[in-house]
């Protein structure tokens, strides 16, 4: 436990792994309200022996979280190696996913990317079943 905060730390001290950064600042919707596409991570590969606060303390160490979930067994509680963080300020999110996308835990080398939901967006891009699919 120690000595994966530990390494996480030294890690995440060491500063982005890439200098790009998403020049956009946060999408606000028509009623003020930040867009969660652009502030929502999914993020993969996580040690299986993580826990919540753990999880917590890596991402938060980018910036303030409105929400942080890492994704259990139901039945046995053992971690499923992913989970959801959504920031603030999507700023924060572009930081968290250069910062920590490709960060090695343990065995696990860490994936951080922007979670969409692939609903209207998805459809629109490749067509729906009444639309010709656009190539």
């Amino acid at each position: 436990c120690v000595m994966i905060i530990s390494t996480m730390e030294t890690q995440v001290s060491n500063g982005p792994t890439s200098n790009s950064s998403l020049p956009n600042g946060p999408l606000i919707s028509a009623n003020g309200a930040t867009d969660d596409s652009k502030t929502n991570l999914i993020v993969n590969y996580l040690p299986q022996n993580m826990t919540q606060e753990e999880f917590k303390s890596l991402f938060g160490s980018i910036g303030e979280i409105e929400s942080c979930k890492l994704v259990r067994d139901k039945i046995t509680g053992q971690s499923l190696g992913y989970g959801f963080v959504n920031y603030v300020d999507s700023n924060d999110a572009d930081k968290a996913i250069n910062t920590l996308n490709g960060l090695k835990l343990q065995t696990k080398t860490i994936k951080s990317l922007l979670a969409f939901m692939p609903t209207f967006s998805l459809l629109h891009q490749i067509g729906s079943p009444t639309t010709p699919l656009k190539i």
